[in-house]
């Protein structure tokens, strides 16, 4: 059994049209009822209905969802429970309504502002202190390639992979800044491109502020400059002042990207540092906190609420707010691409769009329906390729 939209998911005029394709693989006729539900992103019914099917054998119905005319914009879910009398199965989709239209109220604190300026002249004062190791590669490889370290925030050592053309020259770069957990490494993959794949803290080759796990992201949810992202965005800044110093840059053509944590991550970068000329943020984390958590949970906030009983939800939410994307990126000055899997449940599409929509700069978008909390091989190389794009590389190279 199947759930198919119409329109790719897409219901611009806010009328529903899906069906099931329901198939009787027994050679004997079958009775079936189909349970319709119909929920916002926050898991509210919004409409339920049950009918009564009959299939021949070997054969497949098409089981029209009833009509259903959306009151609002944003992302739903549609379920269809199929039961016989000896079987249930459930299947579901997410759909969408203008969600480009998509809105949610800011939670920023009025030292926001400071907040980011305090923390930048903080990272200031730390003496980067970059050394810059290379590498031996087999001669076939297309470029150089340097493992670098630098000092950031707390005088932690975070590290990347430098990877520089052969030919002595200046050239467009592209950063990328890693998914949660994630250890980016060198990708050799142009010769006519400088690539900076960053880890930073606890992640790849950088330096740990502890043991390294799936509770990293919940550590100081009571304090915003203990918080544990406060150090992970100052680390992204550190790794554009590194990229300033380095002749082979072009710095007018940077390009920041990356997927889920590295999608907010783009965000952020570009947000705190107009150095940025190209974002990419794939499936973005760190958004829309209110929202993400009314609608999705992870284990590790009830674990840290548990050993900290007198921190209220109202002050978590303040501490997160001053990391929170959507409370940025207005201050974004360069075009921005965002990609978005439909039925994604780790970062919910609506959360993404709640800071896109507040992007002021040049942007588009792109909504694989069937994608989840992944990127594919072939959007990867559709993102290098708007980087080569962006910058006219392949023009200038003719």
């Amino acid at each position: 059994m199947s759930l198919v939209p119409s329109n790719d998911g897409f219901f611009p005029n806010r009328v529903l049209q899906l069906h099931a394709e329901v198939l009787n693989k027994n050679s004997v006729d079958q009775e079936f009822t189909i349970n319709w539900q119909i929920t916002n992103d926050e898991g509210v019914v919004l409409r339920e209905k049950e009918f009564p099917y009959k299939v021949k054998g070997d054969s497949v119905v098409w089981a029209y969802c009833p009509i259903y005319r959306f009151q609002s914009d944003g992302f739903f879910e549609v379920r269809a429970i199929v039961q016989t009398a000896e079987t249930s199965q459930k299947i579901k989709t997410v759909v969408t309504v203008n969600p480009e239209k998509i809105t949610s109220p800011l939670r920023k604190t009025d030292d926001f502002d400071a907040f980011w300026s305090n923390a930048k002249d903080e990272l200031s004062q730390v003496n980067p202190e970059y050394k810059v190791k290379k590498i031996k590669r087999d001669k076939s490889a297309k470029t150089h390639l340097y493992e670098v370290e630098m000092k950031s925030i707390g005088g932690l050592t975070v590290r990347g992979w430098l990877e520089v053309p052969k030919k002595k020259g200046v050239y467009p770069t592209l950063l990328q800044v890693p998914g949660y957990t994630v250890n980016l490494e060198p990708v050799d993959k142009y010769d006519d491109m400088v690539i900076f794949s960053f880890n930073v803290r606890d992640h790849g080759n950088s330096d740990n502020t502890g043991e390294r796990n799936y509770k990293m992201w919940a550590r100081g949810l009571d304090n915003p400059k203990a918080f544990y992202y406060y150090g992970i965005y100052l680390d992204c800044l550190r790794a554009m002042d590194f990229l300033m110093t380095r002749e082979e840059v072009d710095q007018s053509k940077i390009a920041v990207w990356g997927a889920s944590q590295g999608g907010g991550l783009a965000w952020v970068t570009a947000s705190l540092d107009q150095r940025v000329s190209l974002c990419i943020a794939d499936i973005p984390f760190l958004t829309d906190w209110e929202r993400y958590f009314s609608i999705s949970n992870w284990e590790e906030i009830d674990e840290w609420m548990a050993h900290h009983p007198n921190v209220s939800w109202d002050e978590i939410l303040t501490t997160l707010s001053y990391f929170d994307t959507k409370n940025m990126v207005d201050k974004i000055q360069c075009p921005v691409y965002m990609g978005i899997g439909m039925q994604d449940e780790v970062c919910p599409p609506a959360t993404s769009f709640a800071a896109y929509n507040r992007i002021t700069t040049p942007k588009k978008y792109f909504i694989d329906q069937d994608q989840g909390h992944w990127v594919s091989d072939e959007r990867w190389e559709e993102h290098y390729q708007e980087v080569r794009s962006f910058f006219k590389m392949d023009k200038e190279n003719k």
